[in-house]
């Protein structure tokens, strides 16, 4: 019965043995595992960090252009509203001009309508005057002439 302990002892040490190098075997392709999975972890996490950089990169290039597009518009758009005022200025001091210019001529064509409505008024007045001479030439011819 010794022998049989001994033999089944034996038996159970060869199996313990036998699962315990089988546990560092899970346990060799476990960390082989883990470690391929953290490689593949560091590898992701630095391809990220690249695109990342590279999309912030495009983005800052991006950003530029835009500010510079951005600021080009708002100096072209400066630069018509300055011509646009300066030539609404020219066009306002022509206005002006024409105006006082028109505001001359018809102060002296009311001074000439003044001065010709004066004169036809010294005219009719003179002839007036003559007519009512005559008049009165002509009324005391008329009594002259009655008997």
């Amino acid at each position: 019965m010794i022998a049989i302990n001994t033999y089944l002892q034996s038996v159970e040490h060869l199996q313990a043995e036998a699962e315990v190098r089988e546990l560092k075997r899970t346990i060799q392709a476990l960390r082989n595992g883990l470690e391929l999975a953290q490689h593949d972890k560091e590898n992701a996490v630095q391809a990220a960090t690249v695109a990342a950089t590279q999309e912030v990169g495009q983005l800052n290039v991006t950003i530029v252009a835009l500010r510079d597009a951005l600021e080009n518009a708002f100096m072209e758009r400066e630069n018509a509203v300055q011509l646009a005022l300066a030539g609404s200025a020219a066009e306002i001091a022509q206005l002006k001009e024409t105006i006082a210019k028109l505001r001359d001529m018809l102060e002296l064509a009311q001074i000439e309508q003044d001065n010709t409505v004066r004169q036809v008024r010294q005219a009719a007045n003179v002839e007036v005057a003559q007519l009512q001479a005559a008049i009165q030439a002509l009324r005391e011819q008329l009594e002259h002439c009655r008997p």
